[in-house]
């Protein structure tokens, strides 16, 4: 019995020993790029274009109002957000549960309190791969798994716009994640592995498809594993993830081109509802953030409708 205690306590240490020396050599980064991003016109106007249309990163990174239809966010854009306390679910989405320790959405203006003091590599470092300046992983509710997808233009055009974002100061908590979960989010990170194309803009399935992945809108619209929070194979952009809404629970609709989806919707039709759920007729669809994604072009929305069109029908209703 004693000689089965001691090699378990053998065993127990050798794998401490191994989890301690796995982890510890994550998250994977690549030096930051020493590039300093040129600040055209054209990049600006892209970057604002991109910012506070297609990403809508003003949604995460501004207090948002709540009590009005879309939650709009609320000036000084790109400030940061209050932190969301250990235990208590992120506003909006349902099924996010309680986060698994203090999390903090980054002020992101040029401030000494933002990110004013960081190098233009280690900006976009960030952004797409999700490693913050000091080598730690960033909590993956910043989506750089989807931002990675951003073409290397598009990347700097959004660099470029935020750092013309009036200075904030707005000196936020550190984030601190609870274990085991601040181990786990080390293995979320990875180096981009060269350039990022940007999609021919010509072809509108093509570009529909980027527009689609760096608009995330299939992180709102697959339903997702309870446990493995993956989207479910097969119910692609089927709808059904749980939102709060004022006056109960809402979910996201069906984007395929099932009857119980989009059906035989026209692509006229289709820019129409962005453009009038910006209006008093807006219903009550409180968390579909159309106070950013309504400001997109008709030839970007067109683009998103091709390629939805393209998307297995799923037959799923939503609940309502």
């Amino acid at each position: 019995m004693k000689k089965f205690l001691a090699v378990l306590i053998v065993l127990l240490v050798v794998a401490t020993l191994g989890l301690t020396l796995f982890f510890s050599s994550l998250p994977r980064s690549a030096p930051p790029s020493s590039e300093t991003v040129d600040m055209t016109p054209g990049r600006l106007a892209r970057g604002e274009y991109l910012f506070n249309a297609v990403l809508g990163c003003p949604v995460c990174h501004s207090e948002r109002d709540f009590s009005l239809f879309g939650a709009p966010p609320v000036p000084p854009f790109g400030g940061g957000r209050a932190c969301t306390e250990s235990g208590k679910p992120l506003p909006g989405l349902a099924e996010a549960g309680g986060l698994p320790g203090t999390i903090c959405f980054r002020n992101i203006t040029p401030h000494a309190t933002g990110i004013g003091p960081w190098t233009d590599g280690e900006i976009l470092r960030a952004m797409r791969e999700g490693i913050d300046r000091d080598g730690n992983a960033l909590f993956p509710i910043m989506p750089a798994f989807i931002y990675r997808n951003l073409s290397d233009d598009d990347a700097r055009a959004v660099l470029a716009y935020v750092r013309t974002l009036e200075p904030v100061d707005n000196r936020l908590p550190e984030t601190e994640v609870n274990f085991p979960v601040n181990w786990l989010i080390r293995l979320s990170p990875q180096p981009l592995e060269g350039p990022v194309n940007h999609p021919n803009e010509s072809d509108p399935v093509a570009y529909g498809q980027y527009l689609t992945t760096v608009a995330r809108c299939a992180f709102c619209h697959s339903p997702r594993d309870s446990r493995s929070r993956q989207p479910i194979e097969g119910f692609e952009f089927a709808g059904g993830v749980a939102f709060q809404g004022r006056n109960g629970l809402l979910y996201s609709t069906n984007l395929t081109t099932h009857p119980a989806g989009l059906d035989d919707m026209s692509e006229k039709d289709f820019i129409a509802l962005f453009r009038r759920e910006q209006g008093p007729a807006a219903t009550e669809l409180n968390l579909m953030p159309w106070t950013y994604f309504g400001n997109m072009t008709d030839g970007d929305l067109g683009a998103i409708f091709a390629y939805l069109q393209t998307v297995a029908p799923v037959d799923y209703a939503p609940l309502q």
